[in-house]
């Protein structure tokens, strides 16, 4: 693997721990503060779109958070789609020495 993949797989994973903690975080003072603000979902989200998105999954699984936002149960899963599609058409076009005019099929 080279440095390029190091450092966006190192990216990905202090996005998603930085989202994941986030959401403990949120959590833990919505348990102290029944009507406290906390964190914004908007932040949230931005986090997901940057990357967090598996970190914000997991989030909701293991601490039982924003489990009932529809935004949440809705732009999460398509968010995390859309990055996996967005992943697996960069690593093809890093990977392959020749592609099509189009970019996304091996020649």
């Amino acid at each position: 693997m080279t440095k390029d993949l190091y450092l966006i797989l190192i990216y990905v994973i202090v996005i998603n721990l930085i989202t994941l903690v986030m959401f403990y975080v949120d959590k833990q003072e919505h348990k102290r503060h029944r009507h406290a603000h906390g964190i914004r979902s908007h932040t949230f989200l931005t986090l997901a779109i940057l990357g967090g998105s598996v970190g914000e999954i997991l989030g909701m699984l293991l601490f039982r958070h924003k489990r009932h936002h529809k935004e949440f149960t809705i732009l999460l899963p398509i968010i995390l789609v859309a990055q996996i599609v967005i992943a697996v058409i960069v690593l093809r076009m890093y990977f392959s020495t020749e592609v099509s005019p189009v970019g996304l099929i091996p020649a």
